[in-house]
């Protein structure tokens, strides 16, 4: 990359996160105004990224946006309407860019070092469990740090046990990573069904926590079902024993407390909806926290280089959650729900249960071709009616955050497969082989569950 495209990265990177704050100011304090800037804002991003794309990612969006074009002049609706579409979906865009914060700050304050210590200094205390320990590390950081979170725990594996095999291990770490995508606030897909179906995260938090647990519960079981062809046991020598920063851990459990306890009581007071809230908290927690202990500067200047570096980072991600933003405002004009709903209905006969694993394959198997979930979610999601199927919003809340768990644990393109296949140096078809027969019962078993309290009228 040359000078002047680094340069032109790094201000694209400074957009990225202008267009994130108007949209938390405007969510608090509605502008008309505010508005129209940050849409114009991902329009000059979008089509700023589509230069950096892969070729499979740039004809992706540009189908995006034709069809999406084609919709608005078919249902006349107007330059300033296709305009606002750019910015549909700022809210995911923000929570993708915010939320590392938190890993930054934990970071720049010595949290995630402390835990390593913890982790090395317990095991020598009570033995090596690295496949257990890895995988309930993994489940609870991920809910704030996301694919960090893999890596991270990916790290303290490395340098915390003596004897494990690589790939098991990271194949591990990265079912456990889906544990969140089924009801943690701070995950992508969670908030776009919120915003989707209009739900609040009470409503289908505690649903989503009861399919996390039989998750756990099947991952359990079919851990011994895992085996790769080549996969030796790494043997390392004991690390001399290191001390525990206590005050540090003390702290680092004190700011996730806070963390979590404020998203929560914020969602409940403020009149804008969770994915805002933590969205926000992401941004004003870690700043004051810093303000208190004293490391302002330092975490400051992290920010800085996490805000230069996040558009050549995030390039894919932005250009497709505007782009299916664009179009999902489109659809939205369009009667195409009706039609969609009405055929899904005739092809199942119109039994709920068929039509929710009907989803679900359908997601997975686009997935095996490079569409991205937020593509599925926006375009199929959008297009279904809950009241022409005879289930609640929350339902189909449940059944997508479903549907993208189980596709992004086997698609070539998803973020964690990517991100598994980097930390075993293996390609993502191993894992994938790997992962066939445990998210098809996944699959079938989480979409079973929602389909039994829909019959109990608990959901």
């Amino acid at each position: 990359m040359s000078i002047t495209q680094h340069h032109l990265t790094r201000v694209l990177g400074v957009i990225c996160y202008v267009t994130s704050t108007l949209y938390l100011i405007e969510a608090f304090f509605p502008s008309n105004i505010l508005k129209i800037t940050y849409s114009i804002l991902c329009a000059l991003l979008l089509f700023s990224s589509i230069f950096y794309l892969t070729t499979i990612n740039r004809l992706i969006v540009t189908l995006l946006l034709t069809v999406g074009t084609i919709g608005f002049i078919l249902e006349s609706g107007g330059f300033y309407v296709a305009t606002l579409a750019f910015g549909e979906n700022v809210n995911l865009l923000s929570l993708f860019l915010l939320i590392p914060i938190i890993g930054t700050f934990m970071s720049t304050a010595g949290y995630l070092s402390a835990l390593k210590d913890q982790v090395q200094s317990r095991q020598k205390k009570a033995g090596q469990h690295p496949y257990r320990l890895s995988f309930i590390l993994t489940a609870t950081m991920s809910t704030l740090l996301n694919f960090g979170s893999m890596a991270i725990v990916k790290r303290i594996a490395d340098e915390s046990f003596t004897s494990y095999r690589n790939q098991a291990l990271t194949l591990t770490i990265m079912r456990a990573f889906a544990t969140s995508m089924l009801w943690s606030p701070y995950f992508v897909n969670v908030g776009l069904v919120l915003v989707l179906f209009d739900v609040a995260w009470f409503s289908i938090g505690g649903y989503g926590l009861l399919l996390a647990t039989i998750y756990i519960a099947i991952c359990i079981i079919m851990f011994k079902q895992i085996h790769f062809a080549d996969d030796p046991v790494i043997e390392t020598k004991t690390a001399d024993q290191i001390p525990t920063n206590s005050s540090s851990i003390k702290a680092f459990l004190a700011f996730c407390f806070v963390l979590i306890s404020f998203s929560f009581l914020l969602d409940y007071l403020l009149p804008v909806k969770m994915l805002t809230v933590v969205t926000m908290l992401a941004v004003v927690l870690p700043l004051f926290w810093a303000i208190f202990t004293k490391i302002l500067r330092p975490f400051i200047h992290d920010v800085v280089e996490q805000v230069e570096s996040s558009f050549i980072r995030l390039k894919n991600e932005l250009a497709i959650f505007i782009s299916a933003g664009y179009l999902g405002m489109a659809m939205a004009l369009t009667d195409v729900g009706s039609y969609l709903s009405a055929m899904l209905f005739q092809v199942s006969f119109g039994s709920v249960f068929i039509i929710s694993l009907l989803l679900v394959i359908l997601a997975t198997l686009l997935a095996q071709i490079g569409i991205h979930p937020v593509i599925i979610v926006i375009g199929i999601g959008s297009a279904l009616s809950p009241d022409q199927f005879g289930v609640s919003p929350e339902y189909l809340a449940l059944l997508i955050l479903i549907a993208w768990t189980v596709s992004t644990q086997i698609s070539p393109f998803s973020g964690q497969v990517l991100m598994a296949a980097k930390l075993m140096n293996q390609p993502a078809r191993v894992i994938i082989k790997q992962n066939v027969w445990f998210i098809s019962i996944i699959g079938v078993t989480l979409t079973t569950c929602i389909y039994l309290l829909h019959l109990l009228n608990w959901l």
